[in-house]
């Protein structure tokens, strides 16, 4: 059984979060959710928005998912297989036979000028992942996911991040908790992050690398390209979220023992102010 306590910097940083990380907080990226009978990608924010078609969903023009198997080979690949895409109003859906690692990448995004908020002209590259947790059986880096985010195996609180399948030191990482307060934190010399999931639920985490490489896409020039990735995980003996701030993701949920999410109804939940 898996124990856990309420770290102190999540309460402590719970008041001042929205002021601390305004600008990574109000970006957009993909993630994956999953149930007992299937699996979602989302595009928008995962405490805030979840955008739909017609609208901001769009954007994500022609997604791809994986189904990754395991590989105890260092340095190898996982394999695994293609999934179906389906775009719906809210969500896409994610079909096929599924395995506890699933994968997705936008690639198609067109290029942005951001840069009155610093960032330039960029083309978004956009990835996710979602994990069995804690992680009982080795998994490879995926050459899907130039940016990824793993959870270490045999830990309840470690991951890692890679880039181009190397670990990737000195880079931010944000956790959002199922009653949507976020911690930010960075990871060590060998690309890991140690981050507490003491409650109940389910686990975004995102990181974004700015590789400076120009180039052309659709015609259109950018000056760097912005990799954007995320981790979804299920802490399923945790803590109740009841009384801590709710979850305003809008998804009422039960978590097995396999850490499954099985829907008891999609109710908006009163959102924490800070």
């Amino acid at each position: 059984m898996i124990k856990t306590r309420i770290p102190h910097m999540f309460a402590a940083l719970s008041l001042v979060v929205s002021c601390v990380l305004p600008s990574l907080a109000q970006a957009h990226y993909i993630w994956i959710e999953r149930n007992a009978k299937d699996a979602r990608l989302y595009f928008g924010e995962v405490a805030e928005v979840r955008e739909q078609s017609p609208g901001r969903l769009d954007d994500i023009r022609a997604p791809k998912a994986w189904a990754l198997g395991t590989t105890a080979v260092s340095g190898a690949d996982s394999v695994g297989h293609l999934l179906a895409v389906e775009r719906t109003p809210r969500y896409f859906t994610l079909g096929g036979s599924l395995t506890p690692q699933l994968v997705a990448r936008e690639a198609n995004y067109p290029v942005k000028d951001w840069s009155t908020q610093g960032i330039g002209i960029v083309k978004p590259m956009y990835y996710a992942r979602h994990s069995a947790w804690p992680l009982k059986q080795a998994i490879a880096p995926a050459s899907e996911l130039p940016l990824d985010i793993q959870p270490v195996l045999d830990s309840t609180d470690a991951f890692l991040v890679l880039l181009n399948g190397k670990p990737l030191a000195n880079t931010k990482v944000v956790i959002y908790a199922p009653n949507d307060w976020q911690q930010e934190h960075k990871t060590d010399d060998a690309g890991r992050v140690r981050m507490a999931l003491p409650w109940r639920g389910q686990y975004v985490m995102e990181t974004i690398y700015k590789e400076s490489q120009a180039g052309e896409f659709e015609g259109k020039p950018y000056d760097a390209i912005r990799h954007r990735a995320t981790l979804t995980v299920v802490q399923a003996r945790g803590i109740s979220i009841k009384g801590t701030g709710g979850g305003a993701s809008g998804l009422s949920v039960m978590h097995d023992a396999a850490g499954i999410a099985h829907p008891m109804g999609e109710t908006r939940a009163a959102k924490i102010k800070h």
